[in-house]
């Protein structure tokens, strides 16, 4: 393609309101066209590296006997409602409208229930097990926060893939030939080295599910790898067992309430109260299914993981108790709650930080106030049990081994999930076994953010100077630069044509410097320059994207090189 015939232009500056490295590349390079917050057009640059990445993945899902189909994206209201997930307070990124009739719709998030209600058409009997079905779809989801460019947009290009088994077993065997398949997309993609399969939160139907993360320093979570073993945890599941070093000759004390007019925050606490930041306790409350209130307690210098939490009590629906609730609930602002003295329908739930501590301090339930010198079996009733509700940290040890964890920033390019049988159950799709009895269907759930994906590769091998494309998705292979040799140029973009190696060709009537900073700006794996300079050294002058200089060869050996390249 000629340089020329691209409407688009690369550009000097983004949007004023852009913060995202990626999106800042992409607009200059002149891939994508930002419409709103986390809304982006595809250019035909784009275009073209998001249809190589969807057909690597169509490519690695067909090797695993999954069909392509598309569904709508529009949703049904009463669909979502058989599996309670129409309801704001259950999924919060819904898009919603009303046709004209006045009948309430969705805008597509996610197709788990369409996608199984569609079946119920297609699965009878065992025979027709197992199936496998995937699409490449416009997401909408409502998010709150759309900060981070392509990598996490309100609106953008998933691959989802269903799977339907006779049996967990039959389930677990495709399972496993996804996650071989998710490893083979990542390679080709060129980010393998850098993706590893994460242990993630099952949610209410297993214990867990898997992640794809890849490592990168602009990485939104934060990964465990475990020691000496191959294994990495997302951090809601990450284990720890934080243990508080105490004084064995301490001996307790009365407990004291102590005026410290607002004192919130741990260091400040401490440091007035005069006593360690490890004797300081944090008393969280939230809102569980509506009905229940639940106390947490962590030690003061640690954060309650919610992820953990909802496991422990057994909930989806968890939010923080609004400030009103706090004050309704224990007299105080936000900051002075402590377990002394709640009302009897709280739940209370102790972390394993707080264990083996005396005299240690605790809100007071009254603002400005705060009890130290707290003690369990004198002051407070020592709980029954403790719990891992802490939020891992970088630092923190295994509990098993007594080594740290490794911890790595990384982005989530993908996840698998098991849904057993709940999601057949909630809407109704079963078959006939061998034995002519009614069974529910086995249901697996399988996606890739190919926009997101396009996204970690913009960011994660970016220099100073622009964009760096793996060959494997690159728009083009190579980038043709003619200064003032225009005639043999062309000449060798047919022959590069003819030889089936991708090419874009900078025929514009621009500096050559110019060129040469568009040509780093847009990111192609290879640049070949023609020019009297090169032509005087004997050839043409190929270089590497990612390489310094480049060197002269003739037009046979430059076709040669691209050919094994």
């Amino acid at each position: 393609m000629k340089q020329t015939q691209l409407f688009t232009k690369t550009q000097k500056f983004t949007p004023k309101d852009e913060q995202s490295k990626n999106a800042k590349l992409l607009i200059r390079a002149g891939f994508i066209h930002k419409e709103m917050a986390g809304v982006y057009s595809y250019l035909p640059l784009g275009f073209r590296v998001l249809e190589k990445i969807k057909q690597i993945a169509r490519e690695e899902m067909q090797k695993i006997d999954s069909e392509e189909i598309i569904m709508s994206g529009l949703q049904s209201k009463q669909i979502w409602q058989k599996s309670n997930r129409w309801d704001d307070n259950v999924v919060d990124v819904w898009f919603k409208s009303k046709l004209k009739s006045g009948k309430d719709i969705g805008f597509g998030w996610s197709h788990e229930e369409p996608i199984t209600n569609m079946m119920i058409n297609h699965i009878n009997s065992y025979k027709d097990l197992p199936v496998s079905v995937f699409q490449f779809q416009t997401k909408l989801r409502n998010e709150e926060r759309a900060k981070s460019g392509i990598m996490r947009g309100r609106e953008f290009v998933m691959k989802d893939m269903y799977s339907y088994c006779k049996n967990k077993e039959e389930l677990e065997e495709y399972y496993q030939r996804a996650i071989i398949a998710y490893n083979k997309f990542y390679n080709r993609v060129g980010i393998g080295e850098d993706t590893h399969i994460v242990f993630a939160d099952g949610g209410a139907f297993t214990e867990f599910s898997h992640e794809f993360q890849t490592i990168a320093e602009v990485g939104e979570d934060l990964i465990f790898k475990v020691p000496n073993k191959d294994e990495y945890l997302n951090q809601e599941i990450v284990k720890l067992k934080i243990e508080t070093k105490q004084d064995k000759n301490e001996i307790n004390k009365e407990m004291q309430e102590i005026f410290g007019k607002g004192l919130i925050g741990v260091g400040v606490l401490a440091e007035f109260l005069k006593i360690d930041v490890e004797k300081t306790t944090k008393t969280i409350l939230f809102k569980a299914d509506d009905t229940r209130i639940i106390a947490v307690a962590v030690r003061g210098d640690r954060d309650v993981d919610e992820g953990k939490l909802r496991k422990i009590i057994r909930v989806d629906d968890l939010e923080l108790l609004s400030e009103e609730s706090i004050k309704e609930l224990t007299g105080a602002k936000v900051g002075y709650a402590g377990m002394l003295n709640l009302p009897n329908n709280v739940e209370k739930y102790w972390d394993y930080s707080t264990d083996g501590r005396i005299n240690f301090e605790m809100g007071a339930n009254k603002t400005d106030y705060h009890n130290i010198n707290v003690n369990f079996g004198v002051n407070i009733e020592k709980p029954k049990e403790f719990y891992d509700i802490t939020k891992a940290r970088d630092g923190d040890i295994e509990p098993l081994s007594g080594e740290k964890y490794k911890t790595y920033k990384a982005t989530e390019v993908g996840n698998i999930f098991n849904f057993g049988t709940e999601k057949a159950k909630d809407m109704e799709l079963s078959f006939v076994d061998e034995r002519g009895e009614n069974k529910p269907v086995y249901l697996g759930s399988y996606g890739i953010g190919i926009t997101r994906v396009m996204g970690v590769i913009a960011e994660k091998f970016a220099d100073e100077k622009g964009l760096v494309w793996p060959e494997s998705i690159a728009p083009f292979k190579v980038h043709l630069i003619s200064i003032s040799q225009d005639k043999k140029a062309e000449e060798l973009y047919k022959i590069l044509k003819d030889n089936d190696i991708e090419v874009l060709w900078d025929n514009r009537d621009k500096r050559p410097g110019e060129k040469f900073a568009d040509s780093d700006l847009i990111g192609i794996p290879y640049r070949v320059v023609l020019s009297n300079k090169s032509m005087e050294k004997g050839g043409i002058e190929l270089k590497k994207r990612t390489e310094a200089d480049g060197k002269i060869i003739s037009t046979y050996e430059l076709i040669e090189l691209l050919k094994k390249y």
